[in-house]
């Protein structure tokens, strides 16, 4: 399967754009929200999104294939866990298109998303954001801890974010593990 990168997904949504009636909205997650906005390098094989992709929208999805020749899968990640107050903090990508809003994940967020996962290829694209866009840890182990608790193996999940903390913040993990073990 084809991967893709932040300019091929920029032409296939704009092509969407194009293709659309009436406006639409559609919150982007995973890596093409990490290269739209967040300057990862790491090419993606699909856009996956936060919402439903309704009828219209997968329509103008499959004019945009036939016209820019980009066969991006478009669809909804049915397996993906987020933040419990991230869509109050979603942030608007491609400004300029006319009809078709985009939006993708604040990045601690984003690295929160992908750190429930925690594979190889998620902690470097979350390196990558912080190496772009340096990631706060009060920030990030906040809502870690009051956003991120009832979601799935709390143990498997709180490894994974010492993962990614390690990874990124290396000097302080020992702290982060200290204070994640105090609110257990």
């Amino acid at each position: 399967m084809r991967a893709y990168l932040k300019a091929e997904l920029e032409q296939f949504l704009e092509a969407v754009d194009a293709a659309l009636d009436r406006p639409a909205e559609v919150v982007l997650i995973g890596g093409a929200a990490a290269a739209l906005h967040y300057g990862a390098t790491r090419p993606t094989r699909d856009i996956d999104t936060w919402t439903t992709i309704h009828e219209e929208l997968a329509q103008a999805a499959s004019r945009a294939r036939a016209s820019t020749g980009l066969d991006v899968p478009v669809q909804h990640s049915g397996v993906a866990d987020a933040p419990s107050n991230f869509e109050s903090r979603l942030e608007r990508v491609l400004p300029d298109l006319a009809v078709l809003v985009v939006f993708v994940p604040e990045r601690h967020d984003l690295v929160l998303m992908k750190a429930v996962r925690a594979y190889e290829h998620d902690l470097e694209v979350i390196a990558e954001i912080h190496a772009r866009f340096p990631l706060e840890l009060e920030t990030l182990a906040g809502r870690f801890e009051a956003e991120m608790s009832p979601i799935g193996d709390r143990i498997r999940i709180r490894g994974n974010f010492l993962a990614v903390v390690e990874r990124i913040f290396p000097s302080r993990v020992d702290l982060v593990a200290q204070r994640l073990e105090r609110v257990r």
